[in-house]
C-alpha cells in the first residue's frame, strides 16, 4: 500500500486561517481508511482540555527526569496537528495517520508495535503474545517490552542508538504513564518499510527511515537541550480497549472540561 497524501487546496485567505471541520476531516480520514472513532476521540480530547494543564508521572529514578520530567505539568503545545496510531490495524496496513487540522492534509504510513512476551520475529498470535503482524496484548510495566496505547504528548527530540528520536509523554494513568521511563519513543527501523512492519519493537512505535524526519519535524515540541520547554502535538495510540469506547469518550478526560 502506498503512502497516502490528501491535501487541501487554499482557495482564499480566509479559508487558510481557518481549521477544517470536524465534519469534512471524518470523511477525508475515512477515505484515508482510518477508523471514525479514534478520530472522535481526538476530538474529545482536544475540545475537553483546551487551556488545561496535564500532569506528567514523576519517574521512579531522577535518572529520568531531565527526559521525562522538567516540570510537573504542561498544556498540549499544538492544537492543529496530531498523530493517530491504530494497533487494531495490521502490521501490513498504513495505521499511522499524521493529519493536520489546519489544511485538512492526512498522511498515512506503516507502524511497528511492541512485542510483550514474544521475540522480535514471533509470527504467531500465541496467549499472551504479540505476533508482528497483531498487536493483542498491551503493558505499563517497565520491563514488559509492551505497546501501551492512550495520549500522550510529544516531547523532545534526541539523537540516540536508533538516530533521530521522539520522545512522548504518556498521560493516560495506569495506562501508558511509565512509557517515558521505559524509553518509549518514536523511532526508525531498516525493518519498517513503505508498506509494511517486519519485525516487532521492545514497546517502541517504530516507523520507516523515510517517514521519520516528517513524524518528529510534525509533532516535536520545543525543548532547551534535554529540557521540554513546551510539548509539541497529541499523539494517540488507538487499541482494543479504546475500541470499546463510546464516540465521544476519550477516558477521564472527558470530564475535564476548557477554562
Amino acid at each position: 500500500m502506498k503512502t497516502l497524501l490528501i491535501a487541501v487546496a487554499l482557495s482564499s485567505v480566509s479559508f487558510a486561517a481557518s481549521a477544517v471541520e470536524w465534519s469534512e476531516l471524518e470523511a477525508r480520514f475515512r477515505q484515508a481508511g482510518g477508523d471514525i472513532k479514534s478520530l472522535r476521540h481526538v476530538q474529545c480530547f482536544l475540545e475537553g482540555t483546551r487551556g488545561q494543564e496535564i500532569e506528567f508521572k514523576k519517574p521512579s529514578s531522577s535518572g529520568y527526569n531531565e527526559r521525562c520530567y522538567s516540570k510537573g505539568k504542561y498544556e498540549l503545545g499544538n492544537q492543529d496537528v496530531f498523530a493517530i496510531i491504530d494497533y487494531t490495524k495490521a502490521s501490513n496496513e498504513n495505521r499511522m495517520f499524521l493529519v493536520n487540522k489546519k489544511t485538512g492534509s492526512i498522511q498515512t504510513m506503516p507502524v511497528a508495535h511492541g512485542r510483550y512476551n514474544a521475540n522480535h520475529m514471533n509470527g504467531d498470535l500465541a496467549h499472551n503474545k504479540n505476533s508482528v503482524k497483531w498487536a493483542r496484548y498491551y503493558s505499563n510495566q517497565k520491563g514488559s517490552n509492551a505497546p501501551s496505547s492512550g495520549f500522550y504528548m510529544a516531547g523532545q527530540e534526541y539523537n540516540g542508538k536508533w538516530g533521530r528520536s521522539l520522545v512522548i509523554h504518556g498521560i493516560s494513568k495506569g495506562v501508558n504513564d511509565n512509557a517515558c521511563e521505559r524509553a518509549v519513543v518514536i523511532h526508525k527501523h531498516k525493518m519498517v518499510t513503505k508498506g509494511k512492519a517486519w519485525m516487532m519493537s521492545s514497546g517502541c512505535p517504530m516507523v520507516s527511515k523515510k517517514n521519520i524526519d516528517k513524524v518528529i519535524n510534525t509533532l516535536k515540541g520545543k525543548q532547551s537541550g534535554m529540557t521540554l520547554e513546551s510539548t509539541g502535538s497529541l499523539v494517540y495510540i488507538y487499541s482494543q480497549r479504546e475500541e470499546d469506547w463510546g464516540d465521544s469518550e476519550c477516558g477521564r478526560f472527558s470530564k475535564l472540561s476548557a477554562r
